[in-house]
């Protein structure tokens, strides 16, 4: 019988010892340390009323701390239900409120924030403060917030590791539970592509750098990290001085994570060739890279951007392999691969639903895979699969916004711009950006007798009511909304006075 997650990480931890697990601005923490504070956080918690197989409100944080808190739950069977720190404060209140956690751990500058502590107060929530900054780091009850108080939380979630959001592509984001299957079987492939397939366990001596947001990617590369025994050199965010002329020449890391946006930045920087002499390769998805640029990076590196394709509903789905590269990269450039193992991929038409199979058509994108859907499952992407397999995506079926890897309904935004009450309405398009892909901006119908609005003003107001990567850049206004005759918006127009 396969080992359970709690019984290979319990392994790893005690096979590590007193070797180096974490590195966290200039602090080392060693596997026992870990472990240590890890169990520590789960103990604290369940004298406190969390019970066997409650999920924990996990605040995924880049920080020490909030990794402890992540191998806390993985090795005492308790799944781990992201909280996203970088949402608006009143949405993280809400969140509270509504997901009624028993427990929620997460850093001081998590419970830093106006009206935390009351919601979790109302919740009858636990408040942990996790700490790691030194080398023994500690765990600790919000004053007020030490017991478990009365009424309904969250019922148990046996078998479920993490409980991952999504990015909110077909509305508010959504909670996807992983359960601990599916999520082996992910890790197991993710090992096998770093080792080679050998089964014995060795700790590992180059980290993995993890700058992504724990919130989203970084969560499976820390799990993956921890569960092949490799230690994590973590970083608040990416930055070409920290990440690239820091970490990468420090660890001489073999292959890492670029998103497009950090792809620009180091092209942008002018990073000399050295500094990334280690790499034979970079993987690259969340959102469409210029085939100029990649090309480009490449010829100017010497080692390729695989891109990957996948969501959080149902993980990866398509991907560029190194032999693929080498045999079709110029050929095939914008595919973002094809199918990988366990998973199958096909077009459909968005009308009638029939698959398309002609290799040129562009339809819907539905996606089947192993252990993460039970049948086809329709994304909002169009795309096209060509003769050889190769995933090409079109665009969105939606008016979804992706801004350097993050998306933004454009709905989402609107409904609370709304609420100004100098706002009659609102459109909310995306315009492109050489950095980031592309960014909101706001097309304003003022209420009438409105003058001379100040942009600033707005900004502010979005700012108070939507996660920051949701706040559009820009702000035009207008006496009317372009609209046809049935009243609907002309989005074409939005879009030029959007640009003007």
């Amino acid at each position: 019988m396969s080992k359970r997650l709690s019984e290979r990480l319990r392994e790893v931890f005690e096979l590590g010892a007193d070797s180096w697990a974490l590195e966290y601005e200039g602090v080392e923490h060693s596997w026992a340390q870990v472990a240590a504070l890890a169990d520590k956080i789960v103990a604290t918690a369940r004298e406190a009323g969390l019970q066997e197989h409650d999920p924990i409100g996990w605040v995924a944080e880049n920080t020490a701390g909030s990794v402890a808190v992540l191998a806390g739950c993985m090795l005492n069977e308790h799944c781990a239900a992201l909280l996203n720190p970088h949402m608006a404060p009143k949405i993280l209140a809400q969140e509270l409120r509504e997901q009624k956690f028993a427990v929620v751990a997460g850093s001081s500058h998590f419970w830093d924030v106006d009206g935390l502590i009351d919601a979790a107060r109302d919740a009858g929530t636990v408040g942990l403060l996790v700490d790691l900054s030194t080398s023994g780091g500690s765990v600790t009850a919000i004053p007020g917030l030490e017991k478990l108080g009365p009424g309904k939380h969250r019922d148990p979630m046996p078998g479920y590791t993490v409980e991952r959001l999504s990015s909110g592509t077909t509305g508010p984001p959504k909670r996807s539970p992983q359960s601990e299957e599916a999520i082996l079987a992910a890790l197991a492939v993710g090992e096998r592509k770093e080792k080679g397939g050998d089964d014995v366990i060795r700790i590992k001596t180059s980290p993995t750098i993890i700058y992504r947001p724990l919130a989203h990617a970084g969560s499976f590369a820390a799990m993956l990290a921890l569960y092949s025994a490799r230690p994590i050199a973590l970083q608040e965010k990416f930055s070409v001085e920290h990440t690239v002329l820091g970490s990468i020449q420090k660890y001489r890391p073999k292959v890492i994570q670029l998103v497009p946006t950090m792809i620009k930045m180091i092209w942008d920087a002018d990073v000399p060739k050295e500094a990334l002499s280690s790499l034979i390769a970079a993987r690259s998805g969340t959102a469409p890279l210029d085939p100029k640029l990649q090309d480009d990076f490449e010829t100017k590196y010497g080692f390729p951007i695989l891109i990957d394709y996948g969501a959080t509903e149902f993980g990866g789905v398509a991907t560029w392999t190194m032999q693929d590269h080498a045999k079709y990269a110029k050929e095939k450039r914008g595919s973002v691969g094809r199918a990988i193992p366990g998973a199958q991929i096909r077009i459909v038409d968005p009308e009638t639903g029939v698959p398309i199979t002609d290799g040129e058509t562009t339809g819907i994108l539905e996606v089947q895979v192993e252990k993460k859907t039970e049948d086809w499952t329709s994304t909002t992407d169009l795309a096209v699969i060509d003769k050889d397999g190769f995933l090409y995506i079109k665009g969105r079926a939606d008016d979804a916004i992706v801004r350097g890897g993050f998306k933004v309904l454009p709905d989402d935004v609107i409904k609370v711009l709304r609420q100004h009450p100098d706002v009659k309405d609102v459109a909310v398009v995306g315009v492109p950006d050489e950095r980031l892909g592309a960014v909101p901006v706001a097309v304003i119908e003022l209420q009438p007798g409105v003058t001379n609005p100040d942009p600033a003003e707005f900004k502010q107001f979005a700012r108070e009511h939507l996660t920051p990567y949701q706040v559009p850049v820009g702000y035009k206004f207008v006496d009317a909304l372009p609209r046809t005759h049935s009243m609907k918006v002309v989005r074409a127009e939005v879009l030029e006075i959007a640009k003007g």
